[in-house]
């Protein structure tokens, strides 16, 4: 590496001394001695190079000049400054960016695997009067938004009677009048329906089917769990010191997400295949599962379905109830569902 004499410069021009220079890819390496005769370096990056009529400046203040009377140096420094180059990072932005990343790899650790996890535990670990008790609270906040229809609702909910699925919630069902074509269940043991999705049906196993998912929803706790996931932190930080009665306000307070609430792909399998045992448990043919699922992906007019934002990907969902339906024959409707049915439609 070759070094060359020059004049170094720091503030007002006439303050100039005297300096070897040598240079590199990087940048511009300024060797000095200060007034005790120690010898003490400035380094010039090229983003902050500036070329003057018979010298070099940095663009940083005070002003800074090196003057260098030769014409090798003037001609390496002019390849340099033609290269492409990125602007340097400061070693502190480095640091802070590492520690901003890091900071979101845990908040992101925390969303994705943390609270989901908590909110399983959590909903596990709920007594199940409990639950029935804030489920109940939920839904009477809720229901208000609806115009319910008792007498489709009297119908529907013995339907779901009648398929005789024992439970440690009491299962109630309503029917609302609402176009789109919905059903969702609540914490505790309620299931709505939307009376659009009752028209858009045309088979009773395609009821039979939608309660038992719903329903096992409900047993399996997944609505308690993705309620408490969606709420976030602040009803898990509650049950976590045993505040119960805050998580019982936080989630009546908002009851309205019921009728949207998400659930991850896991818990969406299991309780297609949990309602699909169900159904097989009493003889009532799991094409239903496909039907239903068929009428939801039609087209609803004014009125889209919100079960399919909520439930998403149906597609996939088709296959693997296919797969496990392989093998079965089919069966007759029971007569107590069928009559059921009939008046279902009719009414």
């Amino acid at each position: 590496m070759k070094t060359y004499e020059g004049t170094y410069s720091y503030g007002q021009p006439d303050n100039a001394q005297k300096c070897l220079v040598t240079v590199t890819d990087k940048r511009i390496e300024i060797h000095l001695r200060d007034q005790h005769g120690n010898p003490r370096a400035v380094y010039w990056y090229w983003y902050n190079v500036v070329q003057g009529d018979h010298a070099l400046h940095h663009t940083g203040q005070p002003l800074q000049t090196l003057k260098v009377p030769s014409f090798e140096f003037r001609e390496t420094v002019a390849r340099q400054m033609k290269k492409p180059r990125r602007r340097g990072v400061p070693a502190v932005a480095i640091a802070v960016g590492g520690a901003m990343v890091a900071v979101l790899a845990l908040l992101a650790l925390a969303y994705f695997w943390l609270v989901p996890y908590l909110a399983g535990r959590m909903a596990k670990s709920l007594p199940v009067e409990y639950e029935v008790k804030f489920g109940e609270k939920a839904y009477q906040a809720m229901i208000g938004e609806f115009k319910v229809m008792p007498g489709e609702t009297a119908l529907v909910d013995s339907f779901f009677r009648t398929l005789r699925i024992p439970s440690k919630y009491p299962v109630s069902i309503t029917v609302v009048n609402e176009a789109q074509t919905n059903a969702f269940a609540v914490p505790g043991g309620h299931i709505v329906v939307f009376s659009g999705l009752l028209r858009q049906m045309q088979h009773p196993e395609e009821l039979a089917a939608l309660l038992a998912h719903e329903y096992s929803h409900v047993e399996l706790r997944h609505t308690t769990r993705s309620l408490l996931q969606s709420l976030g932190t602040y009803a898990l930080a509650s049950m976590l010191f045993g505040d119960l009665t805050g998580v019982e306000a936080v989630l009546v307070q908002n009851a309205h997400e019921l009728k949207g609430l998400e659930y991850s792909r896991r818990l969406e399998k299991e309780a297609d295949l949990n309602g699909l045992q169900l159904l097989h448990a009493r003889r009532i043919n799991g094409q239903g599962y496909i039907w239903l699922f068929g009428t939801l992906k039609k087209e609803s007019g004014a009125a889209p379905s919100e079960w399919l934002s909520s439930h998403p990907d149906l597609d996939n969902r088709i296959r693997y109830v296919q797969e496990a339906l392989k093998g079965d024959t089919t069966l007759a409707t029971p007569a107590a569902l069928e009559s059921l049915w009939k008046q279902i439609k009719t009414n």
